[in-house]
């Protein structure tokens, strides 16, 4: 049950991320540049792919809470998708200030809040499925092994 929680609140956020400061910049103390954004959302970052990846793991931990097994896969698949994009998508640009950085030599840019939310929800999705993978395979009841029958009158 635990997992199923931390896979929900990986869920959660990626929801916030989508809606949060992922990247700030900033010209000495303030963010206010006149006719530019300084603050990038997910959605400015990514569109709605992150709220794409919670919509799917949110029917995948409910495949999950049945038991089934390509769910948990998918779980953590989504939370890898969600962790590349992350860190191929954001990382590299945690500190590039743009035009800002042109015009104003004092600009500076960094993560925010947005960024960690992303991060974290995408390794929560990848753990708690991946463990809920490992667990599950870890107490199936080894595979049976079909005895071939005999017929009656073989017997005799």
């Amino acid at each position: 049950m635990g997992l199923l929680a931390a896979a929900a609140a990986g869920v959660i956020c990626l929801l916030l991320a989508t809606f949060t400061t992922v990247i700030e910049i900033k010209v000495g103390t303030t963010t206010k540049i006149p006719d530019h954004d300084t603050h990038l959302s997910g959605w400015d970052r990514h569109g709605p792919a992150l709220l794409v990846i919670a919509a799917f793991a949110t029917a995948m931990i409910a495949g999950a809470m049945r038991g089934a097994r390509p769910a948990m896969a998918a779980l953590a698949v989504l939370g890898l998708v969600a962790l590349l994009i992350a860190v191929i998508g954001d990382v590299p640009d945690l500190n590039e200030t743009g035009f800002i950085g042109q015009v104003y030599e004092d600009a500076a840019a960094g993560p925010k809040v947005g960024f960690y939310l992303e991060t974290l929800g995408a390794v929560l999705l990848l753990a708690s499925g991946g463990l809920m993978l490992a667990l599950s395979a870890a107490g199936a009841p080894a595979p049976r092994v079909r005895r071939r029958e005999r017929p009656a009158d073989a017997e005799a």
